[in-house]
């Protein structure tokens, strides 16, 4: 029996987890169904090319004054082969969202860390986001997680914090070409 969280601790995709709505029991493949009739399922190897085009739009969608230009360009440039060696020999779980056959976004895990979250600037606002959070934190507890991290980019930091993620540290990570992006290390209490 899992005790009940005061509703002031809950993070707020608490209650759409608890109630299957988006997410099956079982831990491969991970299927799901956002509220825009977007489904997610485990990443391919395949999939490498659009999990950088996704994540390449995201970064250069953000206001202009949220990042030097040098470092969103930097933070951009991760190419196909990067994701698919993180789907590989780098250890991560990719879980991506499609909406009309197309893949909108994608998230990555690996042990209890979330690597990364980024949605398609023209499906952005519509839940997928949040949904990939869910489903990356469910994978994570059903492996014995308790507690989930991330490194959040400054511009990530409000989205996060929306979904019950608390701050606890700065951090700055190197990119490409010597620049560093400000990050803040955040995390996130899961249910047992």
């Amino acid at each position: 029996m899992t005790p009940a969280v005061p509703s002031s601790r809950r993070s707020p995709f608490d209650k759409l987890r608890a109630s299957g709505s988006f997410m099956s029991a079982r831990a491969e493949p991970v299927e799901a169904r956002a509220a825009t009739s977007s489904s997610i399922r485990r990443a391919r190897p395949s999939d490498a090319a659009a999990c950088a085009a996704i994540m390449r739009a995201s970064i250069r969608a953000l206001p202009a004054g949220d990042l030097p230009t040098r470092t969103r360009a930097a933070w951009a440039s991760l190419p196909a082969l990067y994701h698919r060696w993180a789907m590989g020999p780098g250890g991560e779980v990719y879980l991506v969202a499609a909406r009309a056959g197309r893949l909108v976004g994608y998230a990555a895990l690996r042990a209890d860390e979330l690597t990364a979250a980024f949605v398609r600037p023209r499906a952005q606002g519509a839940g997928i986001g949040r949904a990939l959070v869910a489903a990356a934190a469910a994978l994570a507890g059903r492996s014995g997680v308790r507690r989930l991290r991330v490194l959040a980019a400054r511009p990530a930091v409000g989205f996060y914090a929306a979904l019950g993620f608390r701050g606890t540290a700065a951090a700055r990570v190197p990119l490409p070409g010597g620049v560093a992006l400000e990050a803040v290390r955040m995390r996130l209490a899961l249910e047992p």
